[in-house]
């Protein structure tokens, strides 16, 4: 029942329960309700069915609140704050050729790495006088586990004559997987809908919104003097983990305030609707991978896979890459690694007595410190980044 504590669901045993008084109420209290009885039986019957519409009740209150609601409830509140859902997106990537000078690479040609990642040549490309040409990429499926990195993209799926070599001197970018209900659900609660154009949160929440992009932060300097990170006057400083360039400038343009400059060694030419080019500028962010070593005292109760489950754990609140090969968002950019934080996730696991844990940047002395994370980097792990022993 909804009270002014919220929705309690009524159980099947609290359904029997009630059912049970009413039908001693009617019928005597000497009725007899015993499992195996007619009017037992009978109010075992609809209780079944009745537990059934109170769950139903419980998730249609539930699917109006960003903590509890799930798949497409959890889209309905996203689209009416504006933020949709992140679906499932390719990776693009450019790709350089060398061949007989004057060749021409026809678009929609495949190349693909050696595990089998294709992508589709999506222009045609004309080899200069040196018999070099470039041109840009998209992988034909859509996921994270189609980013690659560079030089790996060497093998021509449909041969051509006169096409000598091909590779991809940067790694793919943009590629992601479908928004996960807690990737997305944590986007939400720190995301602002694009209507607020400007500030810092909306430039945030814009760029998350971005194909490809699993972290942003946006840095403004709104003051006359150039600021502690050495950002000109009146100035927006983006700082992207992942995307495509092309996406990023869009959005820059989109969101950033007319006459503001951008800054960032990364540079687009980006056309407005009045087919006017502008430059904007970002910087893509900086990984930092984070080793962890833990030591376990263990007892019976620690399950079979206890470690690959401290493993995801530890993952999913850092982000990084699990077990299975998912991508979990984590921390937001800039977002410190604060040591004692990691034992909550630890503790989860049943079965552990004790935890000795180290942390620290990867090649770096572990210990027992946090790791400082600067505004334009992103704390990230994996598991085998992990060690339990």
């Amino acid at each position: 029942m909804l009270t002014k504590d919220g929705f309690k669901r009524k159980t099947r045993d609290d359904l029997i329960y009630d059912m049970g008084l009413k039908a001693q109420e009617l019928f005597g209290e000497n009725i007899n309700l015993t499992p195996r009885s007619f009017m037992g039986l009978l109010i075992r019957l609809y209780a079944f069915f009745l537990a059934i519409v109170w769950e139903l009740a419980e998730k249609v209150y539930y699917s109006a609140f960003i903590d509890k609601a799930e798949g497409k409830q959890l889209d309905d509140i996203g689209r009416n704050k504006g933020i949709p859902r992140e679906e499932a997106a390719e990776s693009t990537v450019d790709l350089v050729f060398k061949g007989t000078p004057g060749l021409i690479v026809p678009e929609l040609k495949r190349y693909t790495t050696e595990t089998d990642i294709y992508f589709l040549l999506t222009e045609s490309v004309t080899l200069d006088e040196t018999g070099t040409g470039s041109g840009r990429a998209v992988s034909i499926d859509a996921g994270v586990h189609t980013l690659v990195p560079a030089n790996t993209i060497t093998i021509q799926a449909e041969p051509m004559e006169g096409l000598t070599s091909i590779t991809n001197p940067e790694a793919s970018a943009g590629g992601r997987d479908r928004e996960t209900d807690r990737e997305y659900r944590k986007r939400l609660k720190t995301s602002t809908a694009p209507e607020g154009k400007g500030t810092s949160p909306a430039i945030r929440s814009a760029l998350y919104g971005t194909t490809g992009v699993r972290a942003a932060n946006a840095i403004i300097n709104n003051k006359n003097q150039v600021d502690e990170y050495g950002n000109p006057p009146k100035s927006v400083h983006a700082y992207v983990l992942g995307g495509d360039r092309q996406a990023i400038g869009e959005t820059l343009l989109d969101s950033v305030g007319g006459g503001i400059e951008t800054v960032g060694q990364e540079a687009v030419m980006i056309k407005d609707i009045s087919g006017i080019e502008h430059e904007m500028r970002f910087d893509y962010a900086t990984s930092v991978n984070v080793q962890i070593q833990i030591t376990l005292t263990k007892n019976s109760a620690f399950p079979a896979d206890g470690d690959l489950q401290l493993k995801d754990n530890l993952v999913r609140l850092i982000g990084g890459v699990d077990s299975a090969g998912a991508y979990w968002t984590g921390y937001v950019m800039g977002q410190d690694v604060i040591y004692s934080q990691l034992f909550s996730r630890i503790y989860q696991i049943p079965g552990i007595d004790d935890v000795t844990l180290a942390i620290g940047k990867e090649g770096e002395a572990l210990g027992a410190n946090n790791i400082i994370i600067g505004p334009n980097e992103v704390a990230t792990t994996s598991a085998a980044l992990i060690e339990v022993a």
